[in-house]
């Protein structure tokens, strides 16, 4: 009788054993996905932040360099506490006190996108094996994205001059047939027409640098606000 006390006893311990075992591995697991979550979502928020920052990398007047120095600031705090140990991601924060530094340096800024890129590929690939499938598909979004910021900084460079350099034209242009033929909606392509009218082919270039700026980051913004909105919830029905 005492030993069939004895061994309930012990098997009722070792599914207890097992069922807080269990239950620790899901909460660590759904503090993790919280985590890798927050930090998709700054990642977005440091894309947007950092292109913008290269947009506006080689302008001189006080109006851009005021915008621009604000974004670094904003950048400086979202890279803090950047959770690339515990997360096991590229330690980037590193190399953005030697970019703030040299703001101008186009091809510096898309290094670091194409990292923080690589981020949103890695990040939303664990959260679609674990809990969130509906969020296949966001790098893809945000490489296109990356298309248009560029184009943005690549025609703000661009309209600094009476008109488009050739290196500058070829780059431009290529993106713009890219842009056109993926493009979705009227918006977007009123926005390659002009371009092509008043940037490419004018002579003199009509279009101010602060204009292509202005003209393009409003349709990067209202897309990323629909991937942030998406992912945020997603992220808080975790």
């Amino acid at each position: 009788m005492e030993l069939s006390i004895a061994l309930a006893l012990a098997a009722a311990l070792v599914l207890l054993g097992q069922w807080l075992t269990r239950r620790a591995s899901r909460r660590h697991r759904q503090a993790i996905t919280r985590l890798e979550g927050a930090t998709l979502l700054r990642t977005l928020e440091l894309l947007q932040t950092l292109q913008k920052h290269r947009g506006l990398g080689a302008q001189q007047d006080i109006v851009s360099v005021s915008q621009r120095n604000a974004l670094a600031r904003q950048l400086d705090q979202l890279w803090l506490n950047w959770p690339g140990h515990s997360l096991q991601l590229a330690p980037l924060q590193q190399d953005w006190p030697q970019l703030r530094r040299n703001p101008a340096d186009f091809e510096a800024h898309g290094r670091m996108i194409e990292a923080l890129l690589a981020v949103v590929a890695q990040l939303e690939a664990r959260l679609c094996l674990h809990d969130t499938p509906e969020l296949q598909g966001l790098e893809p979004a945000c490489r296109n994205l990356e298309e248009l910021a560029r184009l943005r900084g690549l025609a703000v460079r661009a309209a600094n001059y009476s008109r488009c350099p050739a290196g500058l034209h070829m780059q431009i242009r290529t993106l713009c047939q890219r842009l056109d033929n993926a493009a979705q909606g009227e918006p977007l392509r009123s926005l390659l027409q002009r371009l092509e009218v008043e940037l490419l082919e004018a002579s003199p270039v009509r279009l101010a640098p602060h204009d292509c700026f202005s003209l393009i980051t409003p349709l990067i913004d209202a897309h990323l606000r629909d991937l942030q909105h998406a992912l945020k919830m997603r992220i808080t029905s975790i």
